[in-house]
């Protein structure tokens, strides 16, 4: 599976070719207290497989089944089918 991350609102753009399955990944994030471990460099950081970046251009992006926001715990989400999922430290912005 790969997931399309687009990081601090087009800063970079990453792909996360992954080995766990898209509930596990749900699960994993839901439970997930922050991400600040995984900002800045999802390459380092990510767990379960490979975070390769992509060409400023975007061009020959592969098929990708989610999409992942990554910047602050305010505004990070996850994103399948159109359901977005929340971390559990997300905290809403007023």
């Amino acid at each position: 599976m790969h997931i399309f991350i687009e990081e601090e609102y087009g800063y970079r753009y990453w792909v996360w070719s992954l080995e766990k399955d898209k509930s596990e990944i749900i699960q994993w994030w839901e439970s997930l207290e922050s991400v600040d471990d995984y900002f800045f460099n999802p390459s380092k950081s990510l767990p379960f497989g490979k975070v390769s970046p992509l060409p400023e251009d975007c061009m020959n992006l592969p098929d990708t089944e989610g999409y992942l926001h990554l910047h602050m715990d305010e505004d990070s989400y996850l994103r399948f089918n159109g359901v977005i999922y929340y971390h559990k430290g997300y905290t809403k912005l007023i």
